[in-house]
């Protein structure tokens, strides 16, 4: 892990007044929470779902911190316009056990590049596979 962070859907944080979309923490080599945002670029990344977090969401029905999207921190290098190439990816642990794509429900482990923070209102997290 050494030069990645690992990003996840903070469900409780707001950076913004209204609705802006969501934000996503960042965790640092150490583990701990480097920065809140609600745009964010990285590189060689690596899907990861935990089977015993997924587990215990679909048992107790309440969500806990066991998905996350690893890899290098770009600093936004690229933006969401530049990446048509790009698919839409979502994971929701009562549906899935991985993240998959939107448009083929597929199951994604890796991706070259992982933009946070695209579409309408920012909703989207967009993949290049």
């Amino acid at each position: 892990m050494k030069g990645q962070v690992q990003v996840y859907r903070n469900l409780s944080k707001k950076l913004h007044e209204g609705d802006h979309g969501p934000v996503y923490s960042v965790r640092g080599e150490d583990g701990l929470v480097k920065k809140h945002t609600c745009h964010l670029v990285l590189r060689n990344c690596v899907f990861r779902v935990s089977d015993k977090g997924n587990k215990r969401v679909r048992d107790e029905k309440r969500k806990n911190v066991h998905a996350y999207v690893q890899g290098v921190d770009c600093h936004n290098q690229i933006s969401c316009t530049w990446i048509l190439d790009s698919v839409a990816i979502t994971y929701d642990p009562y549906k899935y056990k991985t993240f998959v794509r939107k448009d083929t429900g597929k199951p994604v482990h890796k991706a070259k590049w992982v933009v946070f923070g695209c579409g309408e209102k920012g909703r989207e997290v967009r993949a290049i596979l």
